[in-house]
């Protein structure tokens, strides 16, 4: 039986961009259709045959830097421009949204790009796709907007104390957002959030 001919690195990438952009459009609120078994089978098999592949066409390394790459796009591209349009309680409101989507986000992908966690992450002693994606969120997004989150908290806190209502449910899944992007640490919560108040 003769060998099959390599996926080359930008054909598979197409394939899975176009996986990628369908996610977004999800993410995004647009009409489009959930992915289905058979989608979710040729995407991640692309990612299996391109990282199983005969040297040079083993793409593992090429993959695990534009899944981080998939991440950093939609951020710029989506998210940071809708959160900086908003202040105040719409802010929080954006960012807890923004945060649960890209939640889904990395998901998605991890599940999409498994076969590079399993094996590549593990051989090679890198941060697990699922830490990757929390990294872009934590480093793009909670940086760009922390301030500005904290002048928010603080407000509703003190509308609170002043006898008004206020939504706690969104006011505790923010604060846990300040926690969860610590990894397991304390410290942004602590150094962001928890002195000030």
């Amino acid at each position: 039986m003769a060998d099959k001919k390599p996926i080359e690195l930008e054909e598979g990438w197409a394939s899975m961009q176009r996986g990628i952009d369908k996610l977004i459009r999800l993410l995004e609120g647009e009409t489009e259709s959930q992915f289905n078994a058979e989608q979710y089978m040729m995407l991640y098999t692309t990612i299996y045959n391109m990282c199983t592949q005969k040297p040079p066409y083993d793409y593992s390394e090429h993959l695990y830097q534009r899944y981080r790459e998939a991440f950093n796009n939609y951020i710029n591209d989506k998210v940071l421009p809708a959160l900086r349009e908003h202040r105040d309680e719409v802010l929080l409101r954006e960012l807890l949204s923004r945060w649960n989507n890209h939640k889904v986000m990395v998901r998605w992908l991890s599940r999409f790009f498994n076969y590079l966690d399993r094996y590549y992450v593990l051989r090679h002693s890198l941060h697990p796709l699922k830490d990757v994606g929390l990294l872009c969120f934590r480093d793009q997004v909670y940086a760009d907007v922390k301030r500005n989150a904290r002048s928010a908290v603080l407000k509703l806190i003190e509308r609170e104390r002043e006898g008004e209502l206020i939504d706690k449910m969104m006011l505790k899944n923010i604060l846990d957002i300040f926690i969860e992007v610590g990894m397991g640490s304390m410290d942004h919560y602590e150094r962001d959030l928890r002195r000030c108040c």
